[in-house]
């Protein structure tokens, strides 16, 4: 599930953060410090009026690498005071002042270890794809990414030897009620059980921290995972859900002294939702989705089947916008974008509920005789269609760079990067 945000500074005067709030805007980000001198005029009410509103509240300071370090450590801290709820504190690092790579990664940890220590929160950076792929460092991969990649890619690129990325500024030209003119919006994407991601393992190992978890590293958000998520959030009062919400999140994010953990109840056994006759869902359907030509025709045959009626339905739960009711999904494109996401898990339980048993079934020997194909070599345009950043893709994907020349890795860099600036 996305979770809308924005982030503004003193380029948006006087916003309405009650209207940004009624136009879906859970979350801002709002400009604080600069160097360490600057503080913005904006700021002290815009901290304000976004806890008035009830939008959880971040405070970002734009980092200048020359400038005196503990000086904007104390204007930071002076002007930012975190409450419980509060997003982590944010290092905008966009320049590098001047200084080299080193001398630049040296001060930022000073401020970020400096701020972590005061305000018992890890940090976030924030930067964008082009400026940290010329740091070519991976110093601070342990730190949350806040990332700035204006795409029409279904992910941001994420550089600097991060696995994933927490924020997504997606594009500086949204359009919010109760700001005038255009603002950077942003997403946050929750997790919940079924998920399989490097994010997933970020909530792992933040729960195993604080004694919440002792499962696997795998990242497959399984029922031992929900249900340390759960324990966790009754321990802070936050709704147990056993989604990774936003708010649950930033909880993770804020060290306390440790805490008594009573001993887990025994793991319920969950009921799994019965199974239609065929023995086949199609969330599992499109989870080993491949793309390949035995797949597609048994897909097509499957839309083939299906109302058009009420493939329209579908593609609305599908995009959950309204749509003309002629502007249908292929059962294809399904495949090639789902990501496992509860929205589209929830359109597919619905589309399953409105197929025959007898048509499920036939499908099912459809897809199952056809999935037996030869191996044939992947191509790389195939494997980056379906990148999930699930861990044993990441193994092939460290063992394929292991195995390829930095003369080639270079001279692919270079036309990768030449294709971005197209």
């Amino acid at each position: 599930m996305s979770i809308r945000g924005i982030d503004v500074s003193d380029y948006q005067p006087n916003i309405n953060w009650q209207a940004v709030a009624r136009d879906g805007i859970a979350f801002s980000f709002v400009k604080s410090t600069e160097g360490a001198t600057f503080v913005a005029q904006s700021f002290a009410r815009n901290w304000a009026a976004m806890k008035a509103a009830g939008i959880q509240r971040g405070a970002y300071h734009f980092f200048r690498p020359a400038s005196s370090i503990q000086g904007q450590i104390d204007l930071f801290l002076k002007t930012v005071k975190l409450e419980a709820g509060d997003l982590p504190p944010v290092l905008d690092v966009e320049t590098t002042g001047g200084l080299s790579v080193e001398q630049l990664c040296d001060r930022a940890a000073i401020w970020l270890e400096a701020v972590e220590k005061a305000t018992l929160m890890r940090p976030i950076i924030y930067t964008y794809p082009g400026f940290w792929d010329n740091l070519g460092t991976k110093r601070f991969a342990d730190y949350p990414l806040w990332i700035a990649h204006y795409t029409t890619a279904e992910e941001p690129w994420v550089p600097g030897g991060w696995k994933t990325w927490t924020f997504w500024q997606y594009s500086d030209t949204g359009s919010v009620s109760g700001v005038s003119g255009n603002v950077d919006t942003n997403i946050y994407e929750s997790v919940r059980e079924g998920a399989v991601s490097y994010k997933v393992a970020d909530i792992q190992r933040e729960l195993r921290i604080k004694g919440f978890y002792q499962g696997a590293m795998d990242g497959k958000f399984g029922a031992t995972t929900t249900a340390a998520l759960i324990s966790f959030q009754k321990s802070q009062s936050l709704n147990p859900d056993g989604i990774a919400s936003l708010k649950t999140w930033a909880a993770l994010m804020r060290k306390s002294p440790k805490v008594v953990v009573p001993p887990p109840a025994p793991t319920p056994v969950p009921q799994p939702t019965p199974a239609p006759i065929s023995g086949v869902r199609l969330t599992q359907v499109f989870s080993s989705y491949k793309a390949s030509a035995s797949q597609d025709t048994a897909l097509i045959w499957l839309q083939s089947q299906v109302p058009t009626s009420v493939l329209g339905e579908f593609a609305q739960k599908w995009r959950a916008t309204p749509l003309p009711q002629d502007s249908n999904l292929r059962l294809i494109d399904v495949g090639k974008f789902y990501r496992g996401l509860a929205q589209q898990d929830q359109a597919l339980d619905w589309l399953q509920k409105q197929i025959s048993p007898a048509i499920i079934t036939e499908f099912a020997q459809k897809w199952r005789s056809q999935s037996i194909v030869t191996n044939s070599p992947i191509r790389l345009i195939d494997a980056c269609k379906f990148y999930r950043a699930a861990p044993q893709q990441n193994q092939a994907l460290d063992w394929l760079e292991g195995r390829i020349s930095p003369a080639i890795l270079s001279d692919f860099f270079r036309r990768w990067q030449d294709a971005n600036r197209l």
